[in-house]
């Protein structure tokens, strides 16, 4: 990321604007002049980024140990965030290596001002640019985990559900001869292909365990819960064993020779074969776990000051 004299090079060698009304004398274009709305600013002891009028990195001059402050804030818009990324080189999760050798994750918090706080956060660095993390913070991010009242609840939907989830696995081959792979419920964040009326069913359903599961209603609505979830299982490992096969099938990547589309057809249908009994009864678990809404933890917890690691959701 840039420092203080990055800055303060840029600002000398960038004159005022001569002729517009958009800048006073202590504020510089940081890329086209009728952009008044992106620029450097010089304040008494610091130089400041703007953008979308808004301040996004404040840079401090080295002190006399040779520390250096940068005071940052988080972004909500996408085009705002990108722009940061290009002036600053800043970033929420950008890595940084610290005066010990480790490598952290920052993450920026665009709600900072709901902690009490003027920034996302304020970091330090030494003269060799390495982070400071003694002098350091960041506004609190956070993730969601189990209570044991939480683990209680998992348990008992699952001894409760047991049964179900038995059935379905003993029905594994006949959901493979029924599977239907495809690309969009294979590809990264894809939504399950169970209409939304079916799912507020389940939903509904799971309320009333144990109760509910002598209603034929609730057996039928399970089998296609149970396939759908098959489905989009299978989908997955096509996806990352070779997402092209999908396009293959259907004679849409490279030729459209049909042993080729055949070969394709084959791949596909080792890859469902070989799905397991307990891989797929991870999958409906964790499934019917989400529409009971206990896949995820009731508590909120704050991660710790500059982790290794971030996990790969958390909470603002």
């Amino acid at each position: 990321m840039h420092n203080y004299q990055h800055f303060d090079d840029l600002y000398n060698n960038t004159r005022k604007p001569p002729r517009s009304k958009k800048y006073a004398e202590n504020q510089r274009p940081l890329r086209r002049v009728p952009e008044s709305w992106l620029m450097l600013q010089k304040d008494a002891n610091s130089y400041v980024v703007k953008i979308n009028r808004t301040e996004v990195a404040r840079y401090y001059p080295p002190n006399e140990k040779g520390i250096s402050e940068v005071a940052i804030r988080g972004l909500y818009a996408t085009y705002d965030i990108h722009l940061m990324h290009q002036y600053t080189r800043i970033y929420s999760r950008m890595q940084l290596t610290t005066t010990t050798g480790d490598r952290v994750s920052i993450p920026l918090n665009p709600h900072f001002k709901d902690q009490d706080q003027d920034f996302s956060a304020v970091l330090c660095f030494d003269s060799a640019g390495q982070l400071v993390v003694e002098e350091s913070w960041h506004s609190d991010v956070y993730k969601m985990v189990s209570t044991n009242e939480d683990k209680a609840k998992r348990k008992t939907l699952k001894a409760d559900l047991d049964a179900y989830i038995t059935l379905q696995m003993f029905k594994l081959g006949t959901l493979k001869d029924n599977a239907k792979v495809d690309a969009s419920l294979g590809k990264p964040f894809a939504e399950e292909g169970l209409h939304y009326n079916k799912v507020t069913e389940i939903r509904e359903f799971l309320k009333f365990v144990p109760s509910c599961l002598e209603d034929v209603a609730f057996a039928q609505l399970f089998d296609e819960v149970a396939q759908d979830t098959f489905n989009m299982l299978a989908s997955k490992k096509v996806y990352i064993t070779d997402e092209r096969l999908f396009w293959r099938m259907g004679g849409h990547y490279g030729s459209k020779s049909p042993n080729e589309q055949s070969d394709a057809r084959e791949q596909v249908s080792d890859i469902v074969s070989a799905i397991t009994p307990d891989e797929f009864k991870r999958s409906l678990t964790t499934r019917l776990m989400k529409y009971a809404n206990l896949g995820k933890g009731s508590d909120k917890v704050a991660l710790p000051q500059f982790g290794n690691v971030l996990p790969r959701t958390f909470l603002f």
